[in-house]
C-alpha cells in the first residue's frame, strides 16, 4: 500500500466518514489524487461509500493487515 492509501486509511479510522475534500483538505492532497486512491481502496473493499461520504471498513483493514503479517511470516521469518 502507498504511503496516500495508508494515511487516507488512518484518517477515515480515526475521524470516521467523510468526504473526498475533507481528507484531501487535511492531507494536504488535491481532490484529483485523494479521489484516484479512494476508488482503489473501494475496490480493494478497505473503503465504502455512501452518497458524498467515504468510511475505512475497520474489519476489512484487520483482515488485510493480518494476511500480510502472515504472508511476510512465512515466506521471510521460516520456522
Amino acid at each position: 500500500m502507498n504511503r496516500t492509501r495508508s494515511r487516507i486509511i488512518r484518517f477515515l479510522l480515526k475521524n470516521g466518514p467523510s468526504t473526498c475534500g475533507q481528507i484531501g483538505s487535511e492531507l494536504g492532497a488535491s481532490s484529483s489524487a485523494i479521489r484516484r486512491q479512494l476508488g482503489l481502496l473501494t475496490d480493494a473493499g478497505l473503503v465504502k461509500r455512501s452518497s458524498t461520504q467515504f468510511s475505512a471498513s475497520a474489519e476489512q483493514v484487520q483482515l488485510n493487515t493480518a494476511a500480510l503479517e502472515a504472508s511476510f511470516q512465512v515466506s521471510v521469518m521460516p520456522p
